[in-house]
């Protein structure tokens, strides 16, 4: 069978709808229906995550079927008739002896040749954005507006942390850089420095790949506001 049908048997056979599968990968609803109709494929961490949800291979998953071929061990030769007792007993400590070889070759040395490699996590070719915001962060319950924090959030197609630059006017100065964390299919920022910057850019390094997305431009956060113009607009 195809990935979207065994995504969908081994889902029934589960007794686990849509919805509840998506919350699970923390993905919509939608992006699980997408995926049973053949209309597209998970990345690599969503497919691991699958296997592991629904447990069954990756290769029973993608629809892969493991072939085993059998080996066939030669009849030992019986003595002739006549040959003494020690050539009798010497012929079946052979015989003993290639089962042996031969139900552990089976048992253990086949399997562990067959079993699937496992699939390395690659980030996509595009990095993608949505929902970001900006949002004061109270320092503590009695803070005043000034001395709020801010952070920032979003939700993008990879779930791995990353690094926010902000970029100042000035072409030769360096970026401020803020680390992001995935949390709960959400992307967060650490605090955000106050001051005028010309936009922040998202970046995510894994397995020596990277991708960047630009988020916003005219960002200017200042002690009781901020301002942003999102990268969409």
């Amino acid at each position: 069978m195809l990935f979207h049908e065994e995504l969908i048997q081994h889902r029934k056979e589960k007794g686990m709808t849509q919805e509840e599968l998506a919350e699970r990968l923390s993905v919509s609803r939608q992006t699980v229906s997408k995926w049973e109709n053949g209309e597209c494929m998970p990345d690599a961490d969503k497919f691991i995550r699958l296997a592991d949800i629904l447990e069954i291979s990756l290769d029973e998953l993608a629809g892969r079927e493991v072939e085993v071929k059998p080996i066939v061990l030669p009849a030992p030769e019986l003595p002739k008739p006549g040959k003494r007792l020690p050539r009798l007993l010497a012929a079946s400590a052979a015989c003993l002896i290639l089962a042996l070889g031969g139900f552990a070759l089976g048992r253990w040395v086949l399997p562990a040749q067959t079993e699937p490699a496992a699939v390395q996590p690659l980030l996509p070719q595009t990095l993608t954005v949505r929902d970001l915001k900006f949002f004061h962060r109270q320092v503590d319950e009695w803070a005043e507006l000034e001395e709020w924090e801010v952070a920032c959030s979003f939700v993008s197609n990879v779930s791995v942390d990353g690094t926010l630059y902000l970029y100042q006017e000035e072409k030769d100065s360096e970026p401020t850089a803020v680390p992001v964390r995935y949390e709960n299919g959400v992307q967060r920022s650490g605090v955000l420095p106050r001051g005028v910057f010309s936009r922040a850019v998202f970046v995510i390094t894994a397995d020596g790949q990277e991708r960047s997305v630009l988020l916003a431009t005219d960002i200017e956060i200042t002690a009781g506001s901020y301002g942003y113009i999102p990268a969409e607009e």
